[in-house]
């Protein structure tokens, strides 16, 4: 048998049942060894004399400091009451473990056979702890086990058992538990145990107080007259014989499950395991990366967010610088009827990204009802949607420029390098402008969770500028049908514009 340490977090919280009531015993015992697995149970004593003492019980064989001492069936009533006594010994030193050993005597339900090798049993032990030997104070134990996972064989070999143990205990306190397997449980009157109890396949007597909840998977259980358990009894696939004694909790069936419940509990098993597993493999990781992402996380996720943004901005501007290049009277219509009525272009232009999607979806059915207008909607699907995108920059430049020459005029501090003379500085300087508030977001990622609120309240800010800007310009194009139609007469003194003003009133004074 397994005995794992308590573990308020597990299934499995171990620890193996001691007996009340010891005395002192007269040969000492200076160490120990204790095996219990499914084919043997043995125990070694070694005396302060180098004298000693062998018991084993193996495959059917019990074998007495190496010599065979008679043959016993395994898990009969002699087998189950040695590994009862060894479980009991697992916990004990010196003068209580001799005492327990000492005190042992063969129960009387064993048969002929058994009771006469039980006998036996006994008088060896007798035999080896009654003499006076050295002074024990140096006295040793030590706990072996058959094998790692001996006690995990015991319960996942028998699924029911697990999911039977893991319903019975869901809502008890685990914080002092005591678990039995595969052995009987016998608690004397008189004695008291304190905590849980927790028994797997055993035999359970309750003759005594027990100061806690008593659990039972696959056993029977008896409370005879006089037996006291001050919590509740849980029964997995339990059966309660007797109960002439005092339960002041409540008596509950606790195993209720179907083939699925039990899969369900392995895959929870699985997964926790694995989470622990994966937690305490990385927990260094994160330990170490904790000491530079506290100090440099902040410094990097500006930093690379800025790049990102400086980037846009690029792009924007070379995009604008290209559309100056060779459509430079069509920006500057849309640039000055963004500036001559801001209002209405911005109405313009939330009417045009409100009816964009449905003008596209009608489109499409148009073309599609005529078999002539077929290939067209092939071209009109891709096309309309880059067009309207095209139009949306195109207005967000025109307002750019519009906002770098007002920069220029006012001669703000910084701004003595924008010439408004030249269109691409405007623009360069008005896409700067517009994506102030993004850029000090980006700053604000150096202070961490200290510069969260600034950034919410400068995002809500750059929201509103961009769409401003974008609503304005769009409107402006639409109007302007893409800056080939002029709306208005220019009130800056644009070169360009001055030129098509006089165009305007030539053509009204001819007309």
């Amino acid at each position: 048998m397994r005995v794992f340490p308590t573990d308020m977090r597990g299934l499995v919280l171990l620890g193996l049942l001691v007996p009340l009531g010891v005395s002192a015993q007269d040969r000492p015992v200076v160490s120990k060894e204790i095996s219990v697995g499914r084919a043997e149970a043995s125990l070694k004593l070694e005396f302060s004399d180098t004298g000693g003492l062998e018991i084993v019980f193996d495959a059917g064989e019990v074998r007495i400091d190496g010599t065979p001492a008679g043959s016993y069936e395994p898990g009969d009533d002699l087998d189950r009451e040695w590994r009862s006594l060894l479980g009991k010994a697992v916990a004990l030193d010196d003068g209580p473990l001799g005492a327990l050993l000492r005190d042992w005597a063969p129960p009387e339900t064993l048969d002929a056979e058994s009771r006469t090798l039980a006998e036996t049993l006994d008088a060896s032990l007798e035999a080896a702890l009654t003499v006076e030997q050295a002074d024990p104070r140096n006295a040793s134990s030590a706990v072996r086990v058959e094998s790692e996972g001996a006690l995990m064989e015991v319960l996942l070999g028998r699924s029911q058992n697990l999911v039977g143990l893991a319903q019975a205990i869901s809502d008890l306190s685990l914080s002092d538990v005591r678990l039995v397997v595969d052995e009987d449980f016998d608690l004397e009157a008189g004695e008291t145990l304190s905590g849980t109890l927790i028994v797997v396949e055993g035999q359970v007597r309750i003759a005594g107080t027990l100061d806690g909840d008593l659990v039972v998977v696959e056993g029977n259980v008896d409370v005879p007259e006089g037996g006291h358990i001050t919590g509740d009894l849980r029964l997995a696939n339990a059966h309660l014989h007797t109960h002439d004694g005092v339960v002041d909790g409540d008596i509950v069936d606790a195993l209720s499950h179907d083939s699925r419940g039990e899969d369900d509990l392995r895959d929870r098993l699985r997964s926790e395991l694995r989470r622990e597993i994966m937690e305490s493999v990385n927990v260094d990781r994160r330990e170490k990366r904790s000491f530079f992402s506290g100090i440099f996380g902040g410094v990097f996720r500006a930093v690379g967010s800025l790049v990102g943004d400086v980037l846009k901005l690029l792009i924007l501007a070379v995009i604008g610088a290209v559309a100056l290049a060779f459509a430079g009277p069509n920006m500057a219509l849309v640039s000055e009827t963004a500036r001559a009525a801001p209002g209405r272009a911005a109405m313009v232009g939330l009417a045009g990204v409100v009816l964009m999607g449905p003008v596209w979806v009608v489109g499409i059915v148009a073309l599609a009802v005529s078999i002539v207008g077929i290939p067209v909607m092939i071209a009109w699907i891709p096309l309309f949607p880059l067009a309207a995108l095209a139009a949306l920059i195109m207005g967000y430049l025109a307002v750019s420029r519009n906002v770098g020459e007002w920069l220029a005029d006012n001669r703000f501090p910084y701004t003595e390098w924008i010439v408004r003379a030249n269109p691409v500085y405007t623009m360069a300087a008005g896409l700067m402008a517009l994506s102030l508030a993004w850029f000090a977001i980006d700053a604000l990622y150096v202070l961490g969770g200290l510069g969260k609120v600034f950034q919410v309240l400068l995002g809500i800010v750059g929201v509103a500028v961009t769409t401003a800007a974008t609503l304005v310009g769009f409107g402006a194009v639409l109007l302007t049908r893409g800056g080939r139609q002029r709306e208005y007469y220019a009130t800056a003194d644009f070169d360009a514009g001055a030129e098509w003003k006089e165009v305007d009133d030539e053509e009204r004074s001819d007309a």
